[in-house]
């Protein structure tokens, strides 16, 4: 019973009160000591620091140790007016921005209220003062205040997570760079020698060697080679992600006539007809841009290499005010069902002996692309040919 009592307290216990904000500062400004305490208990039910200052060179001195939500100035003050202390509050870094009220009589208004919007008012408040008014104006302000507090503490916190993971990020590409240096050096060379030493062997003592000796050997240098490619496909992708990219507008036809005359020199008996637009540009980093059409357009000869009448076209459309480029060919296609594999490192949806290459070529358009903040995709359908879209 003692527990079943308990818990039905607990339950009808009132939820505790969320936590209380922290108070900001209002600044009333104005001579007279009596219109001071009436401000001030105008405001009490805010709840809020109500700081008063007696002068226009008081109000300056209280700006300079704190900083204030929103200050109620007093127009009409003796030596300094408030038309006088506003501009050089106004004058000052730290409360430039301060939002100003003025606080005026009535039949004063149409004199007042043009010079004080000048002087960088936000708001007037005539006497005598309307105590719900008062609230609610210097309420917008307060609650404003506290919503650029907020904001500022966000954005600190984040300047403090991407300062982090900046230098997170710089660790990792260090080791990236040393993992390469390590592919390129440590690993690269003993397999360079081994292609060396198999080659040598098969020279010097070819002779001596059955017709099955020499297919191992064969099969080996092949090996060899394959892991080198493999090697070489990394150390590209370690280079793309580091080096400073330099953004301008690239001449996207001529760069791809220059990348297909390099193809035809390469491969002097292909017939692949290629159909570039004229005035393609786009804005990046030239040399990485070289890079990606490169390996579209060999992704493209490569698998379109196979048909009677090979085609590829590179161009560029507009969809819904977004201007892609595209390499298209009439190659073998694929499955969609595989396309999330394309641009993965050293995945291959056709077998090396028919198509060869180490793989790398998409994943390095990707990386391209993204170091641009762009997006690259493919559609296609098997036997069909391949388009490959990308954004910079």
């Amino acid at each position: 019973m003692v527990t079943r009592a308990r818990q039905a307290a607990s339950v009808n216990e009132p939820a505790p009160p969320p936590p209380s904000k922290a108070k900001v500062n209002i600044l009333v400004v104005d001579d007279d000591a009596t219109k001071r305490f009436a401000l001030r208990t105008i405001l009490a039910p805010l709840d809020e620091n109500v700081i008063e200052a007696s002068s226009g060179a008081d109000a300056l001195r209280q700006l300079l140790r704190n900083e204030f939500a929103v200050v109620l100035l007093d127009v009409r003050m003796p030596i300094m007016d408030g038309f006088e202390t506003a501009q050089l509050i106004r004058q000052r870094p730290r409360s430039e921005l301060t939002p100003l009220i003025f606080v005026t009589a009535l039949d004063e208004a149409e004199t007042d209220m043009g010079r004080g919007y000048n002087l960088g008012a936000v708001d007037f408040v005539f006497a005598p003062v309307v105590p719900a008014i008062m609230r609610a104006k210097v309420t917008v302000f307060v609650e404003l205040y506290r919503a650029q507090q907020e904001l500022r503490r966000y954005r600190t916190q984040l300047e403090t997570l991407v300062e982090e993971r900046t230098i997170a990020l710089t660790a990792i590409n260090r080791e990236l760079e040393a993992f390469s240096y390590s592919v390129s050096h440590d690993l690269r060379a003993p397999l360079v020698s081994f292609d060396g030493l198999s080659q040598t062997l098969l020279e010097k003592y070819g002779h001596q060697l059955d017709d099955q000796a020499k297919d191992y050997l064969k099969r080996m240098r092949d090996a060899s080679e394959r892991m080198t490619s493999v090697f070489d496909g990394l150390q590209m992708l370690f280079r793309l992600t580091s080096g400073e990219m330099r953004r301008e507008e690239v001449d996207l036809s001529a760069v791809a006539g220059q990348v297909v005359d390099e193809m035809r020199a390469a491969y002097p008996d292909s017939k692949v007809e290629v159909d570039i637009a004229p005035g393609t540009t786009a804005s990046g980093d030239k040399r990485l841009v070289r890079i990606l059409l490169t390996n579209l357009i060999n992704n493209a000869w490569k698998f379109s290499s196979l048909r009677s009448a090979p085609k590829i076209t590179v161009g560029r459309e507009m969809v819904d005010g977004e201007a892609r480029i595209f390499v298209k060919d009439n190659g073998v296609g694929f499955d969609m069902i595989d396309s999330h594999r394309l641009f993965g490192a050293f995945q291959r949806l056709h077998s090396r002996n028919e198509f060869p290459g180490a793989g790398i070529g998409l994943a390095t358009a990707r990386r391209i692309v993204n170091r641009h903040g762009g997006r690259i995709w493919a559609e296609g359908a098997v036997g069909e040919g391949a388009t490959f879209y990308f954004v910079l």
